[in-house]
């Protein structure tokens, strides 16, 4: 029923279309047949039958590949420039949303990412990435500049995260062993990347991470970063990338769902507009990003190794604590490089 009465509609607008088309006609003919100008004046109906034509079928035949069309497309995009040789992506699930088609791929069992094409499957739009390869693989060699980190009495580390963004969440894994063997002695901060319009908050992974990045900030903020901490792993590694399950994490720590909905509901933008401003400020634009004493450092790109996290935290000191001497385990499965870009 539906489908007949769009049908019929856009045969009523056709048809509305074909009487200005008529007007059009009549009008330039009677302009250029009383200058006895025939051949101009044909061409002149013809250009505007042909330009009519031209924005019906634009309006009402714009081309739609389908789920099916859009799913192979993405694959076939993706794999085939995006990813490194050896390395596949999958589809997870597919769905029309808005104008757009959202796949959401699987890359090699390890990192879900949503990613959307237009209808007619010439427009994508993954999750910070570059579909330019070129540009992408020219940004990615960039020597960056190595500032000697300043030593300290107490070293400052700050991280700065997308609740999101697997990278992220990799460098939040991977600090946790660092921190609980340091925390008496090292001041951790923690942080959140994200901007603002007005009142409005914005992330790079949408609506779903401004809320769970809030949802962090108000635990950091009420309870402290040992619980932050316990929280953000909890997600990390049981809730997906949507954060569906964080209540199940909050009462499994003892914490109270309510306090930290009333403080996302009260405090959440305001906490996140203090994140912009320390990020901002800190220069940190890619998701993690790790300053020690101020100067930032590419060792967060070591995921899995927390050793290599402890030591150049270490380094940081102006006398090592007995600390140090421990050794932390490193992950058989050690990667190196990947952030995601605001």
């Amino acid at each position: 029923m539906e489908e007949t009465k769009v049908e019929t509609a856009e045969i009523e607008e056709a048809k509305t279309e074909g009487k200005r088309l008529q007007v059009l006609s009549d009008r330039c003919r009677k302009i250029f047949c009383e200058k006895k100008r025939p051949i101009i004046a044909g061409l002149a109906v013809l250009l505007v039958i042909a330009i009519g034509v031209g924005v019906y079928f634009y309006k009402f035949r714009t081309e739609d590949i389908g789920l099916e069309g859009a799913k192979n497309k993405v694959l076939e995009f993706v794999n085939g420039n995006l990813l490194q040789p050896g390395t596949v992506a999958t589809v997870e699930d597919a769905e029309r949303e808005g104008g757009l088609y959202k796949i959401t791929i699987n890359i090699a069992g390890k990192q879900k990412v949503a990613t959307y094409l237009t209808k007619d499957g010439k427009k994508f739009f993954p999750e910070g990435m570059d579909t330019d390869v070129e540009k992408r693989e020219v940004a990615e060699k960039q020597p960056e500049e190595v500032k000697e980190v300043p030593k300290n009495d107490k070293p400052v580390i700050d991280l700065y995260v997308m609740s999101f963004c697997p990278f992220g969440n990799k460098a939040e894994d991977t600090l946790k062993p660092a921190y609980d063997l340091l925390k008496k002695k090292v001041d951790f901060n923690f942080h959140y990347i994200v901007s603002s319009n007005g009142e409005e908050i914005l992330s790079l992974h949408g609506p779903k991470e401004v809320a769970q990045n809030e949802r962090e900030a108000c635990v950091l903020k009420n309870y402290g970063k040992d619980r932050w901490f316990s929280f953000v792993a909890y997600v990390n590694k049981n809730c997906g990338s949507d954060g569906a399950c964080w209540e199940t994490g909050i009462r499994s720590m003892g914490l109270s769902v309510d306090k930290i909905n009333n403080c996302v509901n009260s405090e959440g933008s305001a906490l996140m507009k203090e994140n912009e401003k320390a990020s901002t400020e800190a220069g940190a634009q890619g998701s993690p990003t790790m300053l020690i004493n101020g100067v930032p450092t590419r060792t967060v790109y070591q995921y899995g190794n927390s050793e290599v996290y402890k030591q150049v935290v270490c380094d940081a000191f102006n006398k090592a604590p007995a600390e140090c001497a421990k050794k932390l385990s490193t992950q058989a499965a050690v990667t190196e490089g990947g952030s995601c870009g605001n």
